[in-house]
């Protein structure tokens, strides 16, 4: 990643070496705040992950005004609908499956509070 300019940075809360000691959210938080406006203007984060950790970094991205697109991670056994979220559309709230309409979404319609 680092070859083609794409910054990545690991982080962990099991102790391995050379690895960030804590959230991922820290992580990024400490990362971004390290960045002038014009840097961060040309940052935009994408995730995959357990539900609480996508919903974090989609606040964190919220709170810098970055776009972010998550990975949903649900059930998907049927795809007749055992995957849906609830999403927020442009003209109402609305329920869509992760196995046809995912599953990465705009983590502002999925995590909209």
């Amino acid at each position: 990643m680092e070859d083609w300019g794409i910054a990545r940075r690991l982080a962990s809360l099991q102790g391995y070496p050379g690895c960030f000691d804590g959230y991922v959210t820290d992580l990024a938080r400490a990362w971004l705040d390290g960045l002038s406006d014009d840097e961060r203007k040309q940052v935009e984060v994408f995730s995959c992950g357990p539900h609480p950790m996508l919903e974090a970094v989609a606040k964190l991205a919220a709170e810098y005004d970055l776009p972010c697109q998550v990975s949903l991670e649900e059930f998907m056994a049927c795809a007749v609908g055992g995957c849906v979220v609830n999403v927020e559309t442009d003209n109402s709230p609305a329920m869509q499956r992760v196995c046809v309409d995912g599953p990465v979404f705009d983590a502002k319609r999925v995590f909209s509070n």
